[in-house]
Protein backbone atom coordinates (compact mmCIF):
# COMPACT_ATOMS: atom_id res chain seq x y z
CA UNK A 1 0.00 0.00 0.00
CA UNK A 2 1.41 3.40 -0.97
CA UNK A 3 2.07 6.08 1.64
CA UNK A 4 -0.52 8.33 -0.02
CA UNK A 5 -3.16 5.62 0.08
CA UNK A 6 -2.36 4.82 3.71
CA UNK A 7 -2.73 8.50 4.65
CA UNK A 8 -6.04 8.72 2.81
CA UNK A 9 -7.26 5.57 4.52
CA UNK A 10 -6.38 6.88 7.96
CA UNK A 11 -8.11 10.20 7.32
CA UNK A 12 -11.27 8.32 6.34
CA UNK A 13 -11.64 6.55 9.66
CA UNK A 14 -10.14 3.31 8.37
CA UNK A 15 -12.89 2.82 5.78
CA UNK A 16 -11.49 0.71 2.89
CA UNK A 17 -11.03 2.65 -0.37
CA UNK A 18 -13.33 0.35 -2.34
CA UNK A 19 -16.12 1.17 0.13
CA UNK A 20 -15.39 4.90 -0.05
CA UNK A 21 -15.53 4.70 -3.86
CA UNK A 22 -18.79 2.76 -3.99
CA UNK A 23 -20.95 5.77 -4.89
CA UNK A 24 -24.19 3.79 -5.39
CA UNK A 25 -23.92 2.52 -1.81
CA UNK A 26 -23.45 6.00 -0.32
CA UNK A 27 -26.17 7.52 -2.47
CA UNK A 28 -28.65 4.82 -1.51
CA UNK A 29 -27.71 4.96 2.17
CA UNK A 30 -28.18 8.72 2.33
CA UNK A 31 -31.45 8.61 0.41
CA UNK A 32 -32.91 5.88 2.64
CA UNK A 33 -31.93 7.61 5.87
CA UNK A 34 -33.08 11.01 4.56
CA UNK A 35 -36.51 9.66 3.65
CA UNK A 36 -36.86 8.06 7.07
CA UNK A 37 -35.66 11.13 8.98
CA UNK A 38 -37.89 13.53 7.05
CA UNK A 39 -40.82 11.30 7.93
CA UNK A 40 -39.90 11.22 11.62
CA UNK A 41 -39.31 14.98 11.84
CA UNK A 42 -42.30 15.80 9.62
CA UNK A 43 -40.09 18.22 7.74
CA UNK A 44 -37.66 18.21 4.85
CA UNK A 45 -33.99 18.92 5.36
CA UNK A 46 -30.88 17.98 3.42
CA UNK A 47 -28.54 15.46 5.02
CA UNK A 48 -24.81 16.09 5.28
CA UNK A 49 -22.27 13.48 6.18
CA UNK A 50 -20.76 14.05 9.63
CA UNK A 51 -18.46 11.05 10.00
CA UNK A 52 -17.76 7.52 8.82
CA UNK A 53 -15.34 5.12 10.41
CA UNK A 54 -14.64 1.46 11.01
CA UNK A 55 -15.18 0.23 14.54
CA UNK A 56 -14.38 -3.22 15.97
CA UNK A 57 -17.58 -4.92 17.02
CA UNK A 58 -16.25 -5.38 20.53
CA UNK A 59 -15.68 -1.61 20.83
CA UNK A 60 -18.89 -0.49 19.16
CA UNK A 61 -20.48 0.53 22.47
CA UNK A 62 -17.66 3.06 22.94
CA UNK A 63 -17.73 4.36 19.36
CA UNK A 64 -21.50 4.85 19.01
CA UNK A 65 -22.67 8.13 20.50
CA UNK A 66 -26.25 9.27 20.84
CA UNK A 67 -28.92 9.51 23.50
CA UNK A 68 -30.75 6.43 22.23
CA UNK A 69 -29.08 3.39 20.67
CA UNK A 70 -31.03 0.39 19.38
CA UNK A 71 -29.52 -2.97 18.55
CA UNK A 72 -30.56 -5.45 15.85
CA UNK A 73 -29.66 -8.95 14.78
CA UNK A 74 -30.47 -11.25 11.92
CA UNK A 75 -29.40 -14.84 12.39
CA UNK A 76 -29.10 -15.64 8.68
CA UNK A 77 -27.84 -12.35 7.25
CA UNK A 78 -26.18 -9.72 9.39
CA UNK A 79 -26.27 -6.17 8.05
CA UNK A 80 -27.87 -3.55 10.31
CA UNK A 81 -26.28 -3.77 13.75
CA UNK A 82 -27.49 -0.59 15.45
CA UNK A 83 -29.30 2.71 15.00
CA UNK A 84 -28.32 5.78 17.04
CA UNK A 85 -30.75 8.67 17.55
CA UNK A 86 -29.93 11.92 19.29
CA UNK A 87 -32.09 13.81 21.77
CA UNK A 88 -33.16 16.50 19.29
CA UNK A 89 -34.69 13.88 16.99
CA UNK A 90 -36.32 12.20 19.99
CA UNK A 91 -37.88 15.43 21.25
CA UNK A 92 -39.09 16.44 17.77
CA UNK A 93 -40.66 13.02 17.19
CA UNK A 94 -42.30 12.99 20.61
CA UNK A 95 -43.67 16.47 20.00
CA UNK A 96 -45.30 15.28 16.79
CA UNK A 97 -46.86 12.34 18.58
CA UNK A 98 -47.97 14.23 21.69
CA UNK A 99 -48.86 17.42 19.81
CA UNK A 100 -46.73 19.47 22.18
CA UNK A 101 -43.80 21.83 21.89
CA UNK A 102 -40.51 20.01 21.26
CA UNK A 103 -38.65 22.16 23.80
CA UNK A 104 -40.93 20.86 26.56
CA UNK A 105 -40.21 17.24 25.63
CA UNK A 106 -36.42 17.60 25.46
CA UNK A 107 -36.28 16.89 29.18
CA UNK A 108 -38.83 14.06 29.11
CA UNK A 109 -37.85 10.84 30.94
CA UNK A 110 -35.34 8.88 28.86
CA UNK A 111 -37.21 5.61 29.27
CA UNK A 112 -40.33 7.20 27.83
CA UNK A 113 -38.46 8.52 24.78
CA UNK A 114 -36.53 5.25 24.40
CA UNK A 115 -39.74 3.24 24.15
CA UNK A 116 -41.41 5.83 21.93
CA UNK A 117 -38.53 5.77 19.44
CA UNK A 118 -38.17 2.00 19.23
CA UNK A 119 -40.78 1.47 16.47
CA UNK A 120 -39.31 4.09 14.09
CA UNK A 121 -35.77 2.88 14.81
CA UNK A 122 -36.87 -0.65 13.96
CA UNK A 123 -38.54 0.63 10.82
CA UNK A 124 -35.28 2.25 9.72
CA UNK A 125 -33.40 -1.02 10.15
CA UNK A 126 -36.05 -2.80 8.09
CA UNK A 127 -35.94 -0.17 5.35
CA UNK A 128 -32.15 -0.37 5.14
CA UNK A 129 -32.17 -4.16 4.96
CA UNK A 130 -34.91 -4.15 2.34
CA UNK A 131 -33.35 -1.41 0.21
CA UNK A 132 -29.95 -3.13 0.14
CA UNK A 133 -31.47 -6.59 -0.38
CA UNK A 134 -30.10 -7.74 2.98
CA UNK A 135 -33.12 -9.56 4.34
CA UNK A 136 -32.73 -13.03 5.79
CA UNK A 137 -32.94 -16.26 3.83
CA UNK A 138 -36.71 -16.37 4.31
CA UNK A 139 -37.15 -12.62 4.00
CA UNK A 140 -36.66 -11.96 7.71
CA UNK A 141 -36.15 -8.35 8.72
CA UNK A 142 -33.62 -7.40 11.42
CA UNK A 143 -34.85 -8.32 14.88
CA UNK A 144 -34.69 -5.74 17.66
CA UNK A 145 -32.34 -6.73 20.47
CA UNK A 146 -30.87 -5.00 23.50
CA UNK A 147 -27.77 -3.24 22.25
CA UNK A 148 -25.91 -3.93 25.48
CA UNK A 149 -26.40 -7.67 25.00
CA UNK A 150 -25.20 -7.90 21.40
CA UNK A 151 -22.11 -9.98 20.69
CA UNK A 152 -20.74 -8.48 17.49
CA UNK A 153 -17.99 -10.30 15.62
CA UNK A 154 -15.77 -8.55 13.11
CA UNK A 155 -15.86 -4.86 12.25
CA UNK A 156 -18.68 -2.39 11.70
CA UNK A 157 -19.04 0.65 9.48
CA UNK A 158 -20.35 3.50 11.65
CA UNK A 159 -21.88 6.42 9.72
CA UNK A 160 -23.40 9.62 11.11
CA UNK A 161 -25.46 12.20 9.23
CA UNK A 162 -26.66 15.65 10.27
CA UNK A 163 -29.85 17.35 9.13
CA UNK A 164 -30.08 21.12 9.62
CA UNK A 165 -33.56 22.39 10.47
CA UNK A 166 -34.68 25.53 12.28
CA UNK A 167 -31.15 26.37 13.29
CA UNK A 168 -30.56 22.95 14.87
CA UNK A 169 -28.53 19.97 13.70
CA UNK A 170 -30.44 16.69 14.06
CA UNK A 171 -28.14 13.67 14.11
CA UNK A 172 -28.80 10.09 13.07
CA UNK A 173 -26.28 7.26 12.99
CA UNK A 174 -26.19 3.66 11.81
CA UNK A 175 -23.76 0.80 12.38
CA UNK A 176 -23.55 -1.76 9.56
CA UNK A 177 -21.55 -4.97 9.30
CA UNK A 178 -18.43 -4.11 7.34
CA UNK A 179 -18.24 -7.54 5.69
CA UNK A 180 -21.67 -6.99 4.14
CA UNK A 181 -20.73 -3.51 2.91
CA UNK A 182 -17.48 -4.86 1.44
CA UNK A 183 -19.43 -7.53 -0.42
CA UNK A 184 -21.59 -4.80 -1.96
CA UNK A 185 -18.49 -2.90 -3.07
CA UNK A 186 -17.04 -6.06 -4.61
CA UNK A 187 -20.19 -6.79 -6.58
CA UNK A 188 -20.86 -3.19 -7.64
CA UNK A 189 -17.63 -2.67 -9.55
CA UNK A 190 -18.62 0.87 -10.52
CA UNK A 191 -15.88 2.80 -8.80
CA UNK A 192 -13.54 0.07 -7.63
CA UNK A 193 -12.50 -3.42 -8.56
CA UNK A 194 -12.75 -4.67 -5.01
CA UNK A 195 -11.10 -8.00 -5.73
CA UNK A 196 -7.48 -7.42 -4.78
CA UNK A 197 -4.55 -7.05 -7.14
CA UNK A 198 -5.20 -7.88 -10.76
CA UNK A 199 -2.38 -8.78 -13.10
CA UNK A 200 -2.40 -7.42 -16.64
CA UNK A 201 -5.47 -5.26 -15.95
CA UNK A 202 -7.79 -8.25 -16.27
CA UNK A 203 -10.45 -6.78 -14.00
CA UNK A 204 -10.32 -3.47 -15.86
CA UNK A 205 -12.16 -5.03 -18.80
CA UNK A 206 -15.40 -5.33 -16.82
CA UNK A 207 -18.10 -3.16 -18.47
CA UNK A 208 -19.09 -1.44 -15.23
CA UNK A 209 -15.49 -0.53 -14.51
CA UNK A 210 -14.95 0.75 -18.04
CA UNK A 211 -18.07 2.91 -17.81
CA UNK A 212 -16.98 4.58 -14.57
CA UNK A 213 -15.31 7.96 -14.94
CA UNK A 214 -12.12 9.61 -13.77
CA UNK A 215 -11.10 13.23 -14.25
CA UNK A 216 -7.87 13.86 -16.17
CA UNK A 217 -5.80 17.02 -15.85
CA UNK A 218 -3.02 18.06 -18.21
CA UNK A 219 -0.26 19.85 -16.29
CA UNK A 220 2.05 22.21 -18.14
CA UNK A 221 4.48 22.72 -15.26
CA UNK A 222 4.81 22.61 -11.49
CA UNK A 223 6.53 25.50 -9.76
CA UNK A 224 7.68 25.31 -6.14
CA UNK A 225 6.93 28.46 -4.16
CA UNK A 226 7.22 29.48 -0.55
CA UNK A 227 4.12 30.34 1.45
CA UNK A 228 5.31 33.95 1.58
CA UNK A 229 5.55 34.05 -2.23
CA UNK A 230 2.05 32.62 -2.57
CA UNK A 231 0.65 35.24 -0.20
CA UNK A 232 2.09 37.99 -2.39
CA UNK A 233 0.26 36.77 -5.50
CA UNK A 234 -2.58 38.92 -6.78
CA UNK A 235 -4.43 39.64 -10.01
CA UNK A 236 -1.84 40.67 -12.59
CA UNK A 237 1.07 38.83 -10.99
CA UNK A 238 3.37 37.03 -13.44
CA UNK A 239 4.66 33.54 -12.66
CA UNK A 240 7.64 32.62 -14.78
CA UNK A 241 7.77 29.16 -16.36
CA UNK A 242 11.31 29.01 -17.76
CA UNK A 243 11.53 25.25 -18.18
CA UNK A 244 8.21 24.55 -19.87
CA UNK A 245 7.63 23.28 -23.38
CA UNK A 246 4.46 22.15 -25.09
CA UNK A 247 6.10 18.80 -25.81
CA UNK A 248 6.53 18.15 -22.09
CA UNK A 249 3.11 17.79 -20.50
CA UNK A 250 2.03 15.58 -17.61
CA UNK A 251 -1.32 13.78 -17.65
CA UNK A 252 -2.72 13.44 -14.14
CA UNK A 253 -5.71 11.37 -12.93
CA UNK A 254 -7.75 12.43 -9.92
CA UNK A 255 -8.24 9.36 -7.74
CA UNK A 256 -9.36 8.71 -4.19
CA UNK A 257 -5.70 9.02 -3.19
CA UNK A 258 -5.37 12.45 -4.82
CA UNK A 259 -3.80 13.47 -8.15
CA UNK A 260 -1.58 10.77 -9.67
CA UNK A 261 0.72 11.24 -12.69
CA UNK A 262 -0.13 8.51 -15.17
CA UNK A 263 1.52 9.49 -18.47
CA UNK A 264 3.49 12.09 -20.45
CA UNK A 265 2.19 13.94 -23.50
CA UNK A 266 2.63 16.85 -25.86
CA UNK A 267 0.35 19.65 -26.93
CA UNK A 268 -0.87 19.79 -30.54
CA UNK A 269 -3.89 20.21 -32.81
CA UNK A 270 -6.30 17.48 -33.94
CA UNK A 271 -9.38 18.12 -36.06
CA UNK A 272 -8.87 21.86 -35.60
CA UNK A 273 -9.03 21.53 -31.82
CA UNK A 274 -6.34 21.71 -29.18
CA UNK A 275 -5.40 18.20 -28.09
CA UNK A 276 -2.81 16.24 -26.16
CA UNK A 277 -1.01 13.24 -27.66
CA UNK A 278 0.36 10.70 -25.24
CA UNK A 279 4.08 10.02 -25.51
CA UNK A 280 4.16 7.16 -23.03
CA UNK A 281 2.06 4.22 -21.91
CA UNK A 282 -0.21 4.56 -18.88
CA UNK A 283 1.91 3.98 -15.79
CA UNK A 284 1.47 0.29 -14.80
CA UNK A 285 1.76 1.29 -11.13
CA UNK A 286 -1.42 3.36 -11.54
CA UNK A 287 -3.36 0.37 -12.92
CA UNK A 288 -2.02 -1.89 -10.16
CA UNK A 289 -2.97 0.66 -7.49
CA UNK A 290 -6.50 0.92 -8.86
CA UNK A 291 -6.83 -2.86 -9.00
CA UNK A 292 -5.47 -3.27 -5.48
CA UNK A 293 -8.02 -0.90 -3.99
Amino acid sequence: MSAVLRKKLESSGGVPPRVLQNKPFWTTLERTISTWLNGVLQDEGELRLQSREVSPGAALADDLFGAYVYGFRNESREFVVAVSIDNLVAARFAAQKMQQDASRLAEAPQLFLQLLLEPPATRLSEELATTFDMLGAEGEVPEAAAFEGLEIEGNCLVVYYLCDLDGQAFRIGVALKLDAVLAMADSAGDDSLGGGAVSGGKGLSQPRVQNSSVQLDVVLDRVPMTVAECLRLEAGSVIELPGTHRSKLTVTANTVEGPVDIAEGELGVWKHQRAVRLKSQIDPAFLQEVAAT
